[in-house]
């Protein structure tokens, strides 16, 4: 596949003017210009007037003139941004003048709202929310459709579009509004949500938000000179911007824009509270902390907006004033010195003298008063004190590498998001696009002075390489748009804006942001003294680029070429209702994951969870709090629990409403003729206990016995346990102390199962198997009850090996044997439970599965599960240190949803990521999320101890890497992310099994 890059080509049509008529040298115009004119004027003057008496004067005065000018015609830069603004620019800084939101057009907000349309002073702009596409950690090939879609859009927007992007806090309210959908009935789920407030104001989650804004009062082209006619033709037929015919024709030209974007982005048109919340957002970007408002009800027309009044101290100059300039004190002291002199016929001094005076009289008049801050930032502020002050810092994108950045790999953007500096990153795009032919002549008129170039320039400041560089720009930029007839030429500015509280905090944002830009992609950014408001502008609706200098820092592209820098991208995962899971780690967003697995069934996936990882690092942990959120929200749980830790972490249930079956108690039985459905027992004792007791199944004595175990020959042979089945078999074998009446075919039935019950009574003899012999044993209300752990501590389930092994598997002892078949029954009397019950969502937790998944039956209910749990509204969660080994008879090509923890293996981490869809070949480095770091606390010197010798109460920990897990959700979408903690502290304690131990 061809190497793919994003590039702008900036330059192609900024070549520096060179000649060489003047002594056959290769001169710039601004220095051969001055020095043609100048050179000539000193030599000229003194020989004019030679008799004059000043012809000294009239030689050194346009020498020093010219040499001056020549001096700044070679320091001028060429290019973008021009010389104008660099003037502008300094200028604005040495005489800063505060500006409002009423008085400057460019820094005023709407002057109407009406639905998604906002009416400025230069034009009437759709608005409308975009989603990021998914793109984090996917494999190229998505990555690059991604691209695509965004080549698409590029081509589909009118001239004049922007591309908006703010980081801002998720609704901490709307996240426990989205906990608690649809279960508000639950008290015991509102209190563990309530608890859940600290927790998020701790973490502040966030998200990235994606605006779009263009044009319709321009046709659909945009801002192009059919564009401008466009407008220009409906002034002169004074079509009133508000009417409603007007209004009919912006929202279709609107709808038929958005419509013709790829669907991907799902544009959704903002409300009026939104655009009012932008123009906040954007002004007071830092302090006001505002989440995006959600969308009322109704279309009900509201009053005009009043949006707030804006201040805006480029420089911050309230705080950072200088003194007062004396600069008419200073005038009259070169005034007189003018003077004297003139007096004396001293007539340099007294020009320059003279220059001096009224230069500093014109600058007192035009405003230059005191000694100013040369601050980079700009303050903005409200009047009233509605807001507190922010601090800003714009900075337009001013260069890149000439070649593009390598793709994929060339989302720069993305690193705004990986800054935890306590300020605000946002950014815009500007796209402007083109008319091909015209494009074309341009490029042509480019190519033509670059050829004269390289005959008037020579190799004059290394002029050779710099204009072959060039014309390979050019050359490439051509060959673009020739590629595909839709191809479109573009202009396009990338422009960041920074907010804080305070100036400190954007100054070390700033430097931050610079070298994370330098690392990700060799991009450049640049922090104007003195353009800061003007620069600003450009997130205010609706100002031309060339009012607000963006234009300066607009360089050519393509459509295709600008869709390699993926600037809408989202790393969300999880799902938009349901339990807190965690916080998504992989950027400084912090945003929150919610998992919804009864949501899942509705959505038509699996609701399946496998939760892997090494011993010690959180997926029991996370696990329990998953169980524990869908037990509060209304759901069954039916666990398998070979220790007691999940008997702990559920202590508080009452005992009315769970069953805690200890395998080896004698507290409920689990006889398959007795838990099992009476059409279904007799097969499925069958299948566990003809296995369990060694008995081959195609043997005489068991075929006999598949007819009694029938549903109809057990009622009509009053056999409902397996105590009475023993009893029946012993009922029919020949009396000892009577003779033997018994018919011919009853002897011969006795003689045949006689095998069936000599094994039988020596399997009820062990105490493992008491649950299933012993029918005094109650039996659970699974139907009735919230929840249900089984304890299998007691049993000792065979390794994968010893069930793949024939001759391990023969020789297995009787306990692992009954292990297999009683854990079998559990997942299967599971299944059978919930798949019967399709109106409450029903969740199997399967702690430690290695053992049950191993074996045959087993692997086959989970099979069956994780393909048919979707229809039966039933849940899997499995946890397993292995997930390799232990899937593979299960299968789990029908399981989506992962949460690895790290693995101690590097080995096992990678097949893991492998096997989950994350190829190293896309991610160098995609180890490091799923292999454990050693806590160098762990490994210091054995003598240093800072510590008494009381150990006893620290935790053995893993380093950082406790409560960090790898989520992939059901829609495939995988990211980092560290494990919500659960808000009651007691229950808390109880999910942790450290001996001795909080937990964590």
């Amino acid at each position: 596949m061809a190497v793919e890059s994003a590039q702008v080509f900036k330059g192609v049509h900024d070549t520096p003017t060179y000649t060489d008529l003047l002594f056959n040298k290769s001169l710039r115009i601004g220095v051969a210009v001055p020095l043609a004119l100048g050179g000539t004027a000193t030599i000229a003057l003194p020989l004019l007037f030679l008799d004059s008496g000043h012809a000294q004067t009239l030689f050194f005065v346009p020498l020093f003139l010219t040499l001056i000018s020549a001096g700044i015609g070679a320091m001028i830069p060429y290019g973008k941004p021009s010389f104008g603004f660099r003037v502008r620019s300094i200028w604005r800084a040495i005489r800063p003048k505060n500006e409002s939101s009423r008085d400057s057009m460019i820094l005023a907000p709407p002057e109407d709202v009406i639905g998604h349309l906002e009416f400025t002073k230069h034009g009437v702009y759709a608005n409308y929310l975009v989603s990021g596409l998914r793109y984090y950690l996917q494999p190229t090939k998505h990555r690059l459709g991604a691209a695509e879609r965004h080549r698409n859009m590029a081509r589909e927007v009118p001239a004049g579009t922007w591309i908006y992007s703010m980081s801002v806090p998720q609704s901490q309210r709307q996240l426990l509004r989205a906990m608690l959908h649809g279960h508000r009935d639950k008290p015991e789920w509102i209190a563990t949500c309530q608890g859940l407030r600290g927790q998020l104001a701790q973490k502040n989650p966030r998200t990235r938000l994606y605006w779009l804004r263009f044009p319709v009062d321009a046709g659909r082209e945009g801002h192009t000179p059919l564009g401008q006619a466009t407008k220009f033709k409906d002034w002169l037929a004074g079509r009133d911007k508000d009417s409603d015919e007007s209004l009919a024709a912006y929202r279709s030209l609107a709808h038929d824009i958005v419509t013709s974007l790829p669907e991907d982005f799902s544009p959704v048109p903002v409300t009026e509270d939104m655009v009012d919340w932008f123009w906040r957002r954007t002004a007071w970007r830092g302090t006001f902390t505002n989440p995006l408002p959600r969308r009322r009800q109704g279309t009900a027309r509201q009053a005009p907006r009043n949006f707030p009044v804006a201040e805006f101290d480029d420089g911050d100059q309230l705080h950072n004033s200088g003194r007062k300039l004396p600069m008419l004190p200073a005038a009259g002291v070169m005034a007189a010195l003018t003077v004297l002199t003139a007096v004396f016929v001293i007539v340099a001094p007294a020009i320059l003298f003279g220059l001096i005076a009224a230069g500093l009289i014109a600058l007192w008049c035009a405003g230059v008063r005191r000694v100013p801050s040369w601050k980079k930032v700009l303050r903005v502020s409200n009047p009233a004190g509605l807001y507190p002050d922010s601090y800003q810092a714009i900075l337009p994108v001013t260069d890149m590498p000439k070649a593009g950045i390598r793709f994929p790999g060339s989302e720069f953007l993305d690193a705004l998001d990986d800054l935890n500096t306590g300020a605000e990153f946002d950014f815009a795009i500007s796209l402007v696009g083109h008319h091909r032919e015209a494009e074309f002549v341009r490029n042509d008129r480019a190519k033509e002075n670059l050829d004269d170039q390289f005959k008037q320039r020579r190799d004059a400041r290394d002029g050779d390489r710099e204009l072959r560089d060039t014309g390979l720009q050019l050359a490439e930029y051509n060959r673009q748009l020739h590629s595909n007839t839709d191809e479109r030429p573009m202009e396009t500015a990338f422009v960041i804006a920074v907010g804080a509280k305070d100036p400190a905090t954007l100054d070390r944002s700033v430097k931050r942001l610079k070298e994370q830009l330098a690392s990700s992609g060799q991009v450049s950014v640049r922090h104007h003294r003195g353009a800061q408001a003007k620069l600003w502008a450009a997130f205010n609706s609706g100002v031309p680029t060339h009012k607000s200098s963006v234009d300066q820092f607009s360089y050519r592209t393509t459509a295709t070429k600008w869709s390699r820098f993926v600037p809408i991208t989202s790393s969300q995962v999880g799902n938009t209702n349901g339990t807190l899971l965690g916080f998504n780690t992989s950027n400084a967003l912090n945003s929150a994951v919610l998992i919804d697995l009864p949501g899942t069934a509705r959505r038509n996936h699996n609701p399946c969870l496998v939760c892997s990882g090494a011993p010690g690092y959180g997926k029991s942990y996370a696990s329990k709090r998953i169980a524990r959120g869908e037990y509060q929200r209304g759901a069954q749980l039916f666990i398998v629990d070979p220790g007691i830790e999940w008997a702990k972490a559920f202590a508080d249930v009452p005992t009315d409403r769970k069953a805690v079956i200890d395998m080896a108690g004698n507290n409920f039985g689990c006889d398959p003729l007795r838990i099992f459905p009476e059409p279904v027992a007799g097969g499925y004792w069958l299948d566990y206990m003809i296995p369990m007791m060694g008995l081959d199944s195609r043997s005489v004595a068991v075929q006999r016995l598949r007819t009694i175990l029938t549903a109809r020959a057990r009622r009509q042979l009053q056999i409902p346990s397996t105590a009475a089945l023993m009893a029946y078999i012993a009922s029919i074998q020949a009396p000892i102390d009577r003779p033997d009446t018994r018919p011919g075919q009853v002897i011969r039935l006795a003689e045949d199962l006689y095998p069936i019950l000599v094994a039988l009574q020596s399997w009820s003899t062990y105490d493992f198997t008491r649950a299933i012999f012993d029918d005094t044993l109650p039996i659970p209300d699974l139907a009735n009850l919230d929840m249900t752990i089984w304890l299998t501590e007691s049993l000792d389930l065979p390794d994968a090996e010893e069930m793949s092994t024939p001759h391990l598997y023969n020789d297995l002892s009787d306990r692992k044997k009954a292990s297999v078949a009683i854990y079998g029954m559990l997942v299967r009397l599971a299944r059978t439970t919930f798949f019967a019950n399709k109106s409450r969502f029903g969740l199997i937790v399967l702690e430690e599965a290695g053992g049950l998944l191993n074996s045959r039956a087993g692997a086959a209910d989970a099979h069956l599960i994780s393909r048919r749990a979707r229809k039966h509204y039933t849940g899997l969660l499995i946890i397993t240190q292995d997930p390799v080994a232990d899937l593979t008879l299960m299968g789990d090509r029908f399981i989506t949803q992962q949460l690895i923890v790290p693995f101690e293996n590097e080995e096992l981490a990678k097949e893991v990521a492998r096997k989950a869809g994350l190829r190293a070949a896309d991610y160098d480095d995609l180890e490091e999320y799923f292999i454990a770091d050693p806590d160098p606390e762990d490994m210091r010197e054995p003598t240093d101890f800072d510590e008494d010798e009381d150990e006893a109460t620290e935790r053995p920990n893993r380093g950082s890497r406790i409560g960090t897990a790898f989520f992939i959700d059901e829609f495939r979408r995988p990211a980092p992310i560290v494990v919500a903690h659960e808000p009651d502290a007691r229950v808390h304690a109880a999910y942790d099994t450290t001996p001795g131990q909080e937990a964590a």
